[in-house]
């Protein structure tokens, strides 16, 4: 046999050989790809937990500041009585010893919550010195709160904390 046929006929049979993938290959390929999905599905399932956990700590951090801003605008103003109204960037919040009292026109209006758009709920409150509002995530499956306590005295601070499932103070949702 010539030597080009003989190479031709080499590289044909390798080609008709090498044209496909084996059973064990493709697996192989089969048994990774399943693996891989097996490890990354539940991640992609908890990232709505994630980001109501992450709304939550948000919402706490908007009620913190709020309450300071508004407790620094009364000391301005000289509204630091039982009951008062402050204006803040052109928002009237209603204040309890210089806080924003635990109502919509209170701490709510003051961290500048839309109760549609921000997907949350509220519960309780009131005008008195030591109610309590609490704002709630929509479509949590358990509780996730967070919870605002007006001052009860004229030397005190409000109390803001976290509600969940897993116990007061700790956030997830």
């Amino acid at each position: 046999m010539k030597p080009l046929a003989r190479l031709t006929e080499l590289v044909r049979t390798t080609v008709l050989r090498a044209s496909g993938f084996t059973l064990v290959e493709f697996l192989v390929a089969v048994l990774f790809l399943a693996t891989v999905v097996a490890l990354a599905a539940p991640r992609l399932w908890n990232m709505g937990s994630d980001a109501r956990a992450a709304q939550q700590q948000a919402i706490f951090g908007s009620v913190r500041a709020a309450a300071q801003i508004t407790r620094a605008a009364a000391q301005v103003h000289n509204e630091l009585g039982a009951t008062g109204i402050v204006t803040v960037d052109g928002t009237r919040i209603s204040t309890i010893f210089g806080y924003p009292a635990a109502t919509e026109a209170g701490i709510i209006a003051a961290t500048g919550l839309d109760l549609s758009s921000d997907h949350v709920s509220l519960s309780g409150g009131g005008s008195q010195a030591g109610s309590t509002i609490t704002v709630a995530i929509n479509g949590a499956r358990g509780t996730c709160t967070v919870v605002y306590a007006a001052p009860l005295a004229a030397d005190a601070q409000p109390a803001i904390h976290f509600v969940n499932d897993n116990g007061r103070g700790a956030t997830g949702c």
